[in-house]
């Protein structure tokens, strides 16, 4: 699936290597995952991509992609509830975990497409008034998309 323009000017400050890890993390998400609410947030150095089922990007989210220089991490707010057999997902916080990924072809490993089918049937996940027929993107902009400071400089 083609990336849309606000992806690709987000992931320019990335290697190429990283870009394409990215894309074919988004790749198999969307393929699991379908149409749906995708929402870019560029964060200093790194670039988060939400996926959910509607409009409420926080309560309905399935997973994200958060970018990073070395590897992109497929996390799940809900991570804790996923049956891993695989073993792939890390971290210890209260409910998130991820799948870390270093290279495109770590976005197809067996395991990863299960955990994405799991997470987009949680319970609680809202529905769309419609149904989606495609991937509706945005782009968060704002003091968080900066990598400058939403305060005056005082310096």
């Amino acid at each position: 699936m083609k990336a849309p323009p606000e992806l690709k000017e987000a992931l320019e400050r990335f290697d190429p290597g990283i870009v394409d890890l990215a894309a074919a993390a988004r790749a198999v998400v969307l393929d699991v995952v379908g149409p749906c609410y995708e929402c870019i947030f560029p964060i200093k150095r790194l670039v988060s991509v939400l996926y959910s089922t509607t409009e409420k990007r926080m309560k309905d989210n399935i997973c994200l992609l958060v970018v990073y220089r070395d590897h992109v991490n497929l996390m799940f707010p809900r991570g804790v509830d996923l049956k891993d057999p695989k073993g792939l997902l890390e971290g210890s916080g209260k409910a998130m975990r991820h799948v870390k990924m270093r290279a495109a072809a770590d976005a197809d490993r067996p395991g990863v497409r299960p955990l994405l089918a799991q997470a987009n049937k949680r319970q609680g996940l809202g529905k769309p008034a419609e149904p989606l027929r495609k991937v509706l993107t945005s782009l968060k902009s704002g003091p968080t998309a900066s990598t400058e400071p939403a305060w005056p400089r005082l310096f």
